[in-house]
């Protein structure tokens, strides 16, 4: 029986999250300086466009599949905890806080497929004790203690977080030593990540002349003296810290240095940013057209309509993820409701019509059975009448 049928269907009218202990934190955090950790490796893969537009993918895709609040069973329907719990969903803090289903969406996938652990925290009403809100937790704030055996804040050891004050979407990662983390999508493709950012910079060095020009031939007809050497040596130590972000100077005695004319072509950029591209998305499961990717040949260059039944495979696995993440803390509220997203349509209709007519022509379907498997109501008699007409 849930928790509110207990309750006689008193439910909070007014939900906040304002008695959160990470709302606490918020209100007394000051500015404060972290080891460099594997999650500010993560947030920094942020800054690489391929990366950004998967997350959209998944983003915008479970925008327009939307959610849908519903029981577990027919007969524990209950048209009020369904409103109330659709009401969290819509606008998780309450009045304390402008979030909606759109942000927490975005907060949620990028997390999830970035950082590789989803937050929040929840909040509970004081009146009822129910189940009234959650509110995001930032990956960078929190962590798993040993010496606590549940999660607590960085910059304040003494907040903890026991398994029933939060919810914790992940996807689990194999290892042993990484029992109370999930698994990061950019882990496995950090290297590509790095390659397409080191290139873009180096080329950029190039194209605003901070770098080693690869036409630039550098020759002296005559020996340099001894004076004019040693006062360029001195002028290039000064320089060092300089030269060493534009990957180092040369200088040459009595020697000439020369290089082939090599242009952006003839060190293969484009391809090699292809190449760091199509990996970091297959990484992400998303396929090219999806992407946005429209050359010839591209990788996984199928028909858009398998594409999209790919794309609807990975997308609602992934999904899983989140529904089960929300779905277990719902239970342990004691609601029957669960939480779900919407289905993407990845049929194409003129295949369908044509099987159907197949299976009509072959009395292996009736004409009611092909409509109610398209969700349409039987025929009445008149439109019969007109069937056959």
């Amino acid at each position: 029986m849930s928790i509110l049928q207990t309750l006689k269907n008193k439910i909070p009218t007014i939900r906040t999250t304002r008695n959160t202990q990470y709302n606490e934190y918020l209100r007394k955090r000051t500015t404060t300086t972290h080891e460099y950790t594997q999650t500010q490796l993560r947030y920094e893969a942020f800054n690489n466009n391929v990366v950004r537009r998967c997350c959209e993918v998944y983003k915008n895709t479970a925008l327009s599949c939307g959610f849908m609040i519903d029981s577990d069973t027919e007969e524990n329907d209950n048209n009020i905890t369904q409103r109330y719990i659709t009401r969290i969903f819509e606008n998780p803090e309450g009045i304390d806080g402008d979030t909606t289903f759109a942000s927490i969406n975005s907060l949620i996938w990028d997390s999830l497929l970035v950082l590789g652990d989803v937050f929040f925290e929840i909040a509970t009403d004081n009146k009822y004790d129910v189940f009234s809100g959650f509110k995001y937790i930032h990956n960078n704030k929190i962590k798993w203690s040993n010496e606590n055996d549940c999660y607590q804040l960085i910059d304040q050891p003494d907040v903890l977080f026991g398994e029933e004050d939060l919810i914790h979407i992940r996807r689990p990662d194999p290892e042993f030593k990484e029992q109370h983390h999930g698994v990061s999508l950019v882990d496995s493709c950090a290297d590509y990540i790095a390659l397409m950012n080191n290139a873009l910079r180096y080329n950029n060095n190039i194209l605003t002349n901070n770098g080693l020009s690869p036409d630039t031939i550098l020759s002296y007809d005559s020996d340099v003296s001894e004076a004019n050497f040693n006062a360029e040596v001195q002028r290039l130590q000064l320089m060092k810290e300089e030269a060493d972000k534009t990957g180092g100077m040369l200088v040459t005695r009595g020697a000439t240095f020369q290089t082939a004319s090599n242009t952006n072509k003839d060190m293969n950029y484009l391809e090699l940013m292809k190449y760091c591209r199509d990996n970091i998305i297959q990484n992400f499961g998303v396929p090219p057209q999806i992407f946005g990717i429209i050359e010839s040949a591209n990788l996984g260059s199928g028909s858009g309509d398998s594409q999209k039944k790919d794309w609807k495979m990975t997308f609602e696995g992934e999904a899983k993820f989140v529904e089960d993440g929300f779905n277990h803390t719902l239970k342990k509220q004691g609601f029957s409701e669960r939480f779900h997203y919407g289905l993407i349509d990845a049929d194409d209709e003129l295949y369908n019509a044509n099987i159907n007519q197949i299976y009509l022509q072959s009395g292996i379907k009736t004409v009611d059975e092909i409509r109610n498997s398209m969700g349409l109501d039987r025929l009445t008699p008149s439109q019969w009448e007109g069937y056959f007409r």
